[in-house]
């Protein structure tokens, strides 16, 4: 069997409902603070009102960016770009076992994998039962309740889990989550 080209794929990440709603919460608490902050003669000097106003679009805009995300699947692993422009450190290729779709379904993702966007830490692994194959691939369910993973998760349902062989794990939730197993799968694949 020949070896696959290497892939270069790229893909996205977009807020869900619940994501849009963090955003849009945040713009609103900044507008009532300084709504109440405008009550006050003694609190609402203008530098004051622009540095809360700054505040929350900054927090906003954090949250933004770390859900609305561009990726790339290429010889050296997954580089995100947090808001479509700002890279961050890759998901190295060598570091990736396999890959598999996970299916989050209508769980509470901060229960489950920590919270919405761009993160590490420990999450729930998954039962056979929520996994699916990729390609000719196996399941991989692992031993642990809770193992460390690296997450860019915006949204509940189909997932793309990688499972690392340095003991840390990655999920992502990409705009087309088959697309992106398969792009993962042909990258692991080509550097056998």
């Amino acid at each position: 069997m020949a070896r696959p080209e290497m892939p270069f794929f790229v893909g996205a990440t977009r807020p869900s409902a619940v994501g849009w709603t963090r955003v849009l919460l945040t713009v609103v608490i900044g507008g009532v603070v300084i709504a109440l902050m405008s009550q006050r003669p003694d609190l609402a000097t203008p530098a004051t009102i622009t540095l809360v106003a700054v505040l929350f679009l900054g927090m906003a805009a954090w949250t933004f960016i770390h859900q609305w995300t561009r990726f790339v699947v290429d010889e050296r692993g997954v580089t995100v770009s947090l808001g479509g422009f700002w890279p961050r450190q890759g998901w190295p290729l060598a570091d990736f076992r396999t890959v598999q779709l996970r299916d989050l379904g209508d769980v509470t993702v901060s229960a489950a994998v920590g919270g919405l966007g761009w993160r590490s830490g420990r999450a729930l692994t998954a039962s056979a039962e929520q996994l699916r194959p990729v390609g000719s691939r196996k399941i991989h369910t692992l031993s642990e309740p809770r193992a460390p993973y690296r997450t860019l998760v915006t949204r509940t349902g189909m997932q793309v889990e990688i499972i690392g062989r340095g003991g840390v794990h990655y999920l992502l939730s990409p705009t087309d989550t088959e697309a992106t197993a398969a792009a993962i799968d042909q990258a692991i694949r080509a550097r056998r």
